[in-house]
């Protein structure tokens, strides 16, 4: 029984210890970039999308896809990752809205640390591109 409570609280100290990449929000075209393996939007969670929604029908910051009661928010988005394929650097687009911009940046690292966005081996720098698109309705 110890050993089965053993491996959860070793794999948990094992991610902790894993560096938090380097975020950064910059103007710039990643299309050249090889696509991220995506896998789909499991580790997306609801808070996220109704966080975001919220920042826009606030009218905190303007953020691209918002109308009325919905947003359809898409992005793309640059990741670089070491040879062992831990993540080192994410840059995303720039907003102009450092509580969204952060919001996005947590849910990417989480869905990349999960598995929904990998690295396919064909870029030897490590560089690749990534989509990030969800929508969300008010009520729904």
């Amino acid at each position: 029984m110890k050993r089965l409570l053993a491996l959860p609280l070793f794999l948990a100290t094992i991610a902790a210890a894993t560096p938090a990449p380097q975020v950064e929000v910059a103007d710039g075209d990643w299309s050249g970039l090889p696509l991220l393996d995506s896998r789909g939007y499991d580790h997306l969670g609801s808070k996220v999308m109704g966080r975001l929604w919220e920042i826009a029908q606030q009218r905190k910051c303007s953020l691209p896809g918002y109308s009325g009661d919905k947003l359809d928010l898409r992005l793309s988005f640059a990741a670089q990752y070491n040879p062992d394929g831990s993540i080192v650097r994410i840059v995303l687009p720039r907003l102009n809205c450092p509580e969204a911009e952060g919001i996005i940046a947590g849910a990417v690292i989480e869905m990349m640390r999960a598995g929904d966005y990998r690295p396919t081996g064909q870029n030897l720098d490590g560089w690749y591109r990534g989509n990030f698109a969800f929508g969300y309705e008010a009520g729904a």
